[in-house]
């Protein structure tokens, strides 16, 4: 089972992102997947995951802007469906639109990160985000 699925079509995002995972103490495992449509397909096991009977993973990592289904979509089409309603999502997004960030929370997002904008807060915010949804168990 992944730790962390993180749906980012912007390699160098997804780069920082793989970077910042790889020095952590105790890095989660991932899987970066480039679209809204794959992300969808994926948590939903369909289209190409169908049958395959993946785990699901602990984090859903989501970004705004997204080829074939946006991030809002994502989020909504998860939040659709038994399986996956109470799979923690958080965005992870450019974006500090207040009419997106509402909008995210709206559609059933757990949480609203805004990418900083060096590597080095972005490797900051990972190991947070990464203690708070990972490193805690579920009470």
């Amino acid at each position: 089972m992944p730790d962390i699925l993180y749906i980012e079509d912007n390699p160098d995002e997804a780069d920082i992102f793989s970077r910042a995972m790889s020095r952590l103490a105790v890095p989660p495992s991932f899987i970066i997947l480039t679209s809204g449509t794959e992300g969808i397909d994926y948590l939903l096991q369909q289209g190409q995951y169908q049958g395959q009977g993946l785990a699901m993973p602990r984090l859903v990592l989501v970004d705004l802007k997204l080829p074939g289904h946006s991030g809002f979509e994502v989020i909504q089409q998860v939040r659709s469906t038994s399986r996956t309603r109470y799979l923690p999502m958080v965005v992870y997004s450019t974006s500090d639109n207040p009419d997106d960030v509402r909008r995210a929370y709206d559609v059933g997002v757990n949480a609203y990160l805004i990418k900083p904008g060096s590597y080095h807060e972005a490797r900051d915010l990972m190991r947070r985000l990464v203690d708070f949804w990972l490193s805690r168990q579920a009470c």
